[in-house]
């Protein structure tokens, strides 16, 4: 893993982010998930020393996760309120358009940022996106992974912080320091922030500001080239989810990947680059 980079930080009008900004050329937005004590560097570090050597990388934490605070609850959805401070961060950043890539919730804040703020998104990554009412679940319970992240809070406890992390990966051999990120990122999650954060996503929405259309209405308005991603043995999305992004997004393209969980681009870091790189710039 490359070492980590001291943050910088913006003050937007909803939240305080911290960020990394890393490289040159075409710039690339990271989005990390939602898991406990989550970050953007903890999610992409594995590709980003590839990614940096083509793109200006920058990697946030979102509002609520690693070193980022909400600093304003102006009662909209989570993946809005982040858009939103995405999008000022990246004015004051004077990136212009970007390309976005977004793990599980940072693909949801992808897509946002995509339908609110069209002038600043280019082409799209996703990686397992979730977004909450999209995919029709009927009477199914939920996924083994959403259990596990909504019975982390309350009561954290390393113990199942370690559950979680090898829930995270299709093998958890792919995670060179167990031990080491189960310590650091349960003491994370002991700030008040993170279980806040936890109680936002938990409650909010997609639709709620949308004139009570579907997601899949409003997702089906992006026009972005997008890329989706996708682990075959991913315990927080099922794959199946993955075919109805496809079906939305109508200039969308998909790979699955054998023997990887929901933490993709962390486990195929190399093919995650690769395959990032050449969609990028073909």
């Amino acid at each position: 893993m490359p070492e980590l980079p001291a943050a910088q930080f913006y003050r937007t009008s909803v939240a305080h982010i911290a960020y990394r900004d890393l490289g040159s050329g075409p710039t690339l937005l990271l989005l990390h998930g939602a898991a406990p004590g989550e970050t953007g560097w903890d999610s992409f570090a594995a590709s980003i020393e590839v990614l940096r050597t083509r793109f200006r990388v920058i990697v946030p934490d979102q509002p609520g996760f690693g070193q980022s605070s909400l600093v304003e609850d102006n009662g909209l959805p989570y993946n809005a309120i982040s858009a939103k401070a995405m999008a000022e961060l990246l004015r004051h950043l004077g990136t212009g358009r970007v390309h976005v890539s977004g793990n599980s919730l940072g693909g949801g804040v992808a897509l946002r940022l995509a339908l609110e703020y069209p002038g600043l998104v280019d082409r799209i990554i996703l990686v397992a996106p979730f977004v909450r009412g999209f995919c029709p679940r009927f009477l199914a319970p939920p996924s083994e992974g959403a259990a596990l992240l909504n019975d982390y809070f309350p009561g954290p406890s390393p113990d199942k912080m370690r559950h979680l992390l090898s829930r995270l990966v299709g093998d958890v051999s792919t995670l060179p320091d167990l031990d080491a990120a189960v310590a650091s990122r349960y003491q994370d999650t002991l700030r008040s922030e993170i279980e806040s954060a936890n109680e936002r996503l938990a409650s909010g929405g997609w639709v709620e500001d949308y004139e009570r259309r579907t997601p899949a209405q409003w997702i089906s308005t992006i026009d972005n080239l997008t890329l989706v991603l996708w682990g075959r043995d991913d315990r927080f999305c099922p794959t199946d989810d993955a075919f109805h992004y496809l079906s939305a997004l109508r200039r969308s393209e998909l790979l699955v990947f054998p023997e990887t969980g929901h933490w993709l681009q962390h486990e195929r870091s190399t093919e995650f680059a690769s395959y990032v790189t050449a969609f990028l710039t073909r």
